[in-house]
Order: C-alpha cells, then structure tokens, then sequence
C-alpha cells in the first residue's frame, strides 16, 4: 500500500514508485535450487527499472517487468 499511495503522492513532482520482486535467486538465501541466477535477476531488475514510467507507477514487478497483481 505504501508503494502505492507514494506513487500518487509523489507523481506530481515527476518521482516513479514502484515494487520490485527480485525473483526466486539463486543465493545463499535463495539456495541452488532457485530459479534463477543473480546475473539473470540483476539483468531483469535494471531492464524493468529502465523501462518505468507513470503507467507502471504504483505497481508490484517482478524482475522481468510482469506486473503481479497486488
């Protein structure tokens, strides 16, 4: 919900907000049997980051831009 009252709030000054879900990754945490490596995860996050714009503002995405409804 913070996600997206700050992206109403904050619109007006031309600042995107967004969540972002990393995906299931291959790390410590994530283990060896995770979906995805960190190069992968990384590589998703910065596309998705790099194509945001006030249509996605507010939205819950997951490493490769596909919006996962809140």
């Amino acid at each position: 919900m913070i996600t997206k009252t700050l992206s109403v709030d904050l619109q007006p000054h031309g600042i995107l907000a967004v969540a972002l879900h990393p995906g299931w990754v291959q790390t410590d945490m994530g283990g060896p049997s995770a979906s995805i490596c960190t190069t992968t995860s990384v590589a998703g996050l910065l596309n998705t980051i790099n194509g945001l714009n006030e249509e996605t503002s507010g939205a819950f995405l997951n490493y490769d831009g596909a919006v996962i409804p809140w």
